[in-house]
């Protein structure tokens, strides 16, 4: 993660989080935090990466050599 990154959700999430109005929003941290790690981790691992390995289960060499 480069330090734009962090510095946007920290004034994204953090500091708006910080206001009354946004508690609701904010409090359930399961509903947005959980899901965000998660595409963050599905997003590291390169595009279409899953696609990728199922693909190469049924290729008839069974994926062993480079295309």
């Amino acid at each position: 993660m480069s330090v734009s990154n962090i510095s946007a959700f920290f004034y994204t999430v953090v500091v708006s989080c910080m206001h009354p109005l946004n508690w609701e929003a904010c409090l359930p941290i399961q509903d947005w935090l959980f899901p965000a790690v998660h595409d963050y981790i599905r997003f590291k691992e390169g595009i279409y990466a899953s696609e990728k390995r199922s693909l190469q289960q049924f290729r008839l060499d069974g994926g062993q050599t480079k295309p």
